[in-house]
């Protein structure tokens, strides 16, 4: 299809389009839905805990809902990611927010209370779907006596259904219980307002109430922990304080005599007996029948010797160790469970007061070691380095470790064993400790390195043998010219080797990069003074701030995230330095133009691919970002907002969390560590790179110079919407740069545009450009094309003919007859004609881009003529005219006597450029 603007035909050239990019996770994440040993599984900070009739126990944990059965632990509900969706879709695909109290019916349905989401969801047990029945999801109080939806909540985290199937929400932050029956919500105890009172009443104050559980009897108990009681509201409607309000611990004593120091949870056996969930006195606390005879009821330790850690699995509950039991749970057997929060684990004390673990491998977020490495679960995962020889490697930083995922997927810990420390030089590097490594890097052997920061040093496997290459554990700065194991580095945090093997090391609150070769360290980029300065002189003598990543491209130029400037820094072999991306200031823009006017925010890793397109994970914008051979900058990953999503889409609409460590396999694949998500996500190419053809003019169809004012069309594929779409002039006749998503820049600097579609962009080039060089590429929603260097010369004329082919008659016409000029209506000698063309460079005055022609307003600063039939003529007028677009200029001419023909050759020349071959005209 051929399209036109006013009375110019179009013209083409060759393709230009993007690559893009898939995301996947290929490392960390959540357990696994289907069912894994409960005590294989990292659960984080474990919540809140409730039985169902069966026997299984269900607690909440990493923004999920988990089901234990007969010691197998399965996913019910919950992605992992906090955020707010899914209704009305699978469970285990919604996004739950750190939810904590749960309540399961005699179906399996169960209701769970999305603390910091301010709702109650509800997951059917036939169908696996997820909804919300009662809250609004905006924090507040009002909604009593309504529709549960419309209501308001305010941080619930507890809810319990009676025996007729009403539900009770522990609305903490409200200060309220309040019961769902019916259809309508309305208060049950609690009076909005924070106090202690009602004993002995029906109508209560309740103070930051936590936890809440109807007993066989039906009794209501509460944890009311801002007064430090156990409160139950009984069958006969009173409220009694059944455990706390005394002056002093108490154990072996009454109940109500005791100080309870942090109430979280409450729960009651079959036989009445209340545990309690006594969290800031690290003890899970029992008081016998309580409900039968409050005045005499004793308390006991039931579980925790008041000594903070972890011991005592297969002994007395009592004389274990916990650390901040925070949530209880019976069962009908008489089993209690109990979160012990600092442990990351689930435990369970049996009725002969037994206690073991029944859930969490005391990781806060490690497990997966000799499996999928999908199912794995890392700690803050801070960089990622990908070897030919051997495969993954990942600075799983907190869990206090290095990780290889193999050929086959499988995950394992190479060096670390998990307690952060130094020590095991000279042996196996899987037994050895580590703290906090935060780079990693191989060399061309295959051997790896790794940053173990904490301890100030830079250590190497060989052969599952670890031992120290760069720093003596000390921090400072000191050692250039000697020994690197006798050198001081401080916080060493990322890791390069050049072609010829010298490692290099990101020494980052030193700001500097240091150089190993041959064992002997020295100073290879910054002056240890933090700045940003120096750039245009030698690297050893600038300013750098926190630098992180560190990558060469194949002509053995280094990059450098210079973090705290917000830029990245290139090193030429010679030892120059320069800002490659980056302005210095802080922020997420410039997308589509020149790297050097972008701002990034906080540039962790780099990568440079084989094609010298520069990778920059912009951990700040949680965006990853490419900037081309030609020095403009695009967004290749993340949207811009934190969080964990977009897995199997395109990875530009993907949630990223703090990228960190960036590299590249030989695929052109980029693997990221997603620290904040703590996974490793991978970003793999899924379109073919068309191959880039020649820029041609829109008026002649020829490949050439381009020049300011020149219209051009761009062919090629993807490139706007599928329906044609012509740009509008906004209110003051500005032709727009930007239709339809679509965007055209040169040099960074937007073109105007006059249409788009898939296929086909006509643009206007941009009157700010220079003679010279200057990138070319296309924008279409978040995709943007490869870029196409073209040469920009101070003109590039060009006639407009009338059948838009680019050769031919011209399109001219008669100034006083007003007749358009063909071989049927010939021009005579003499004539004053108008000719249209393009291409005229610099006009005076100078006008914006895309603002509206006006009959001389506009004209060319070089000089212009004309020839016809080998004559050249004069112009009476050069300029724009009312109602052309921009871009687009008149030139009157005198048809010289002497030009005669059918087709008389006609070229205009503007400066010392000449317009294209085979135009012709008229003339009697």
């Amino acid at each position: 299809m051929r399209l036109c603007w006013g009375l110019v035909a179009c013209a083409q050239f060759g393709t230009l389009w993007a690559q893009s990019y898939v995301i996947s996770t290929v490392a960390g994440g959540l357990p696994a839905p289907s069912a894994a040993s409960g005590t294989s599984v990292a659960l984080g900070l474990p919540g809140r805990i409730a039985t169902d009739p069966s026997g299984n126990v269900y607690f909440t944990a990493l923004n999920s809902v988990f089901r234990l059965s007969n010691g197998a632990i399965t996913r019910v509900a919950g992605n992992g990611t906090p955020g707010y969706s899914g209704d009305g879709g699978p469970a285990l695909a919604a996004q739950l927010n750190n939810p904590q109290g749960l309540a399961i019916d005699s179906a399996g349905d169960v209701y769970i209370a999305d603390m910091q989401n301010d709702v109650v969801r509800y997951v059917a047990a036939a169908t696996g779907l997820i909804s919300t029945i009662v809250g609004n999801g905006t924090p507040g109080m009002n909604g009593d006596y309504g529709p549960p939806l419309q209501a308001q909540l305010d941080l619930p985290t507890a809810v319990v259904l009676d025996a007729s199937g009403n539900l009770y929400i522990c609305d903490s932050a409200n200060n309220t219980i309040r019961e769902v029956a019916n259809g309508v919500i309305t208060p049950y105890l609690g009076d909005y307002i924070p106090g202690y009172s009602g004993d002995g009443s029906g109508t209560i104050s309740l103070n930051n109430p936590t936890d809440i559980f109807f007993d066989s009897s039906g009794n209501l108990w509460i944890a009311d922990y801002g007064n430090g009681r156990i409160r139950e509201f009984g069958t006969n409607s009173i409220t009694s304080t059944v455990v706390g309000g005394g002056t002093t611990y108490t154990e072996g004593g009454f109940a109500t005599a005791s100080v309870l120091a942090g109430p979280h949870s409450v729960a009651v056996d079959g036989a009445g007996n209340v545990y309690v969930a006594d969290a800031d006195d690290n003890r899970v606390r029992k008081v016998a029948t309580a409900n039968t005879l409050a005045a005499s009821a004793i308390i006991t330790t039931f579980a925790g010797a008041n000594a903070y850690g972890f011991s005592g699995d297969g002994a007395a509950a009592n004389a274990a160790e916990v650390n901040t039991p925070d949530a209880v749970g019976v069962d009908l057997a008489g089993n209690v469970y109990f979160v012990d929060l600092f442990n990351y684990r689930v435990r369970m004390v049996n009725s002969s007061g037994v206690i073991n673990t029944v859930g969490g491998n005391g990781a806060l977020h490690f497990a997966g070691d000799g499996g999928g490495a999908q199912n794995a679960q890392m700690n803050g995962p801070s960089a990622v380095a990908v070897s030919p020889v051997s495969g993954v490697y990942i600075a799983d930083t907190t869990n206090q470790r290095i990780r290889q995922i193999n050929s086959s997927g499988i995950i394992s810990t190479v060096a670390g064993n998990g307690t952060p420390g130094f020590a095991g030089d000279g042996g196996a590097a899987a037994s050895a400790q580590v703290a906090f490594p935060k780079a990693v890097a191989t060399d061309a052997s295959g051997n790896l390195y790794f940053a173990d920061t904490g301890n100030q040093r830079v250590r190497k496997i060989v052969n599952g043998t670890i031992s120290t290459v760069a720093g003596n554990g000390t921090s400072g700065y000191s050692g250039d010219g000697g020994s690197a194991v006798n050198a001081t580095l401080n916080s060493p945090s990322g890791l390069a080797f050049d072609s010829a093997g010298n490692l290099y090391i990101a020494d980052y609150s030193n700001n500097v990069v240091r150089k190993v070769s041959n064992g002997v360290i020295s100073t290879y980029a910054g002056s240890g003074l933090q700045a940003y300065a120096g750039d245009g002189g030698k690297a050893i003598a600038a300013g750098l701030h926190g630098p992180l990543g560190l990558a060469f491209d194949a002509s053995g130029n280094l990059y450098i995230a210079d973090s705290g400037n917000h830029v990245v820094r290139m090193v030429t072999p010679g030892g120059v330095i320069s800002t490659f991306a980056g302005n210095g200031n802080l922020g997420d823009s410039g997308d589509g133009g020149l790297a050097v006017n972008a701002l990034l925010a906080n540039p962790f890793g780099v990568a440079v691919d084989a094609a010298g397109n520069v990778d920059i994970s912009d951990s700040g914008t949680d965006r990853i970002r490419q900037v081309g051979p030609g020095g403009l900058i695009v967004t290749i990953a993340g949207n811009g907002s934190v969080g964990y999503a977009g897995d199997g889409g395109p990875a530009t609409m993907a949630k990223l969390s703090s990228a960190e460590g960036i590299a590249l396999d030989a695929e052109g694949d980029l693997y990221i560590a997603d620290h904040g998500n703590n996974v490793i996500r991978m970003l793999q190419l899924v379109s073919p790179v068309p191959s880039t053809g020649a820029v041609v003019g829109s008026a002649t169809n020829l490949a050439g110079p381009v020049a300011p004012g020149e219209w051009l069309t761009i062919y090629g594929s993807g490139l706007g919407p599928t329906t044609l779409t012509t740009s509008q002039p906004d209110q003051y006749g500005n032709t727009p740069l930007q239709v339809a998503g679509t965007a055209v820049y040169f040099n960074g600097i937007p073109a105007p545009i006059f249409y788009s579609w898939s296929q086909q962009v006509g643009v206007m080039v941009p009157y700010e450009l220079a003679p010279g060089t200057a990138v070319l590429a296309v924008q279409f929603g978040n995709q943007v094309s490869l870029e196409l260097t073209v040469q920009v010369a101070a003109s590039a004329p060009a006639l407009f003919t009338a059948n838009g082919s680019g050769t031919g008659e011209v399109l001219a016409f008669d100034r006083s007859t007003g007749n358009v000029i063909t071989s049927a209506t010939p021009a005579n000698p003499g004539d004053v004609i108008s000719l249209y063309a393009t291409g005229e460079g610099d006009v005076t005055p100078v006008q914006p881009d895309g603002a509206p022609n006006g009959g001389g307003f506009a004209q060319p600063t070089l000089p212009v003529s004309v020839t016809i039939g080998g004559i050249t003529s004069g112009t009476n007028y050069v300029g724009g005219e009312t109602g052309l677009p921009p871009g687009m200029f008149r030139i009157d001419t005198g048809v010289p006597v002497g030009a005669a023909g059918s087709a008389a050759p006609i070229t205009i020349k503007i400066g010392s450029a000449t317009s294209q071959a085979g135009v012709t005209i008229s003339v009697k």
